[in-house]
């Protein structure tokens, strides 16, 4: 009876933000799937990315995450590489339980 207590708890505290701003009602919220960005006056990465949002942001989002993921695997080689240059041990660790 405890834990459905507690779990009961947690869940009215994970679900209080959203009921809290949900009462609030819609005020002036800006619908983001119509949102434009200005191209004019930006990069020429800045104009690529701006227009791919614009024009289709499915597209946009599949090419952010895939390039997140690669940012992450250069980060994680990267800082492989330095660590076994610094001369720490960076293989898979085997686990005995």
């Amino acid at each position: 009876m405890k834990r459905l207590a507690v779990l009961i708890i947690n869940v009215v505290l994970l679900a209080m933000p959203t009921l809290v701003w949900a009462a609030g009602g819609e005020k002036d919220v800006p619908d983001m799937a119509t949102r434009q960005v200005k191209v004019e006056g930006l990069s020429f990465i800045n104009a690529f990315f701006a227009g791919w949002y614009n024009s289709n942001k499915l597209v946009f989002a599949i090419i952010v995450t895939v390039i997140m993921g690669v940012v992450g695997g250069i980060i994680a080689v990267g800082t492989d590489l330095i660590l076994k240059l610094i001369g720490m041990d960076v293989s898979k660790i085997e686990h005995h339980e």
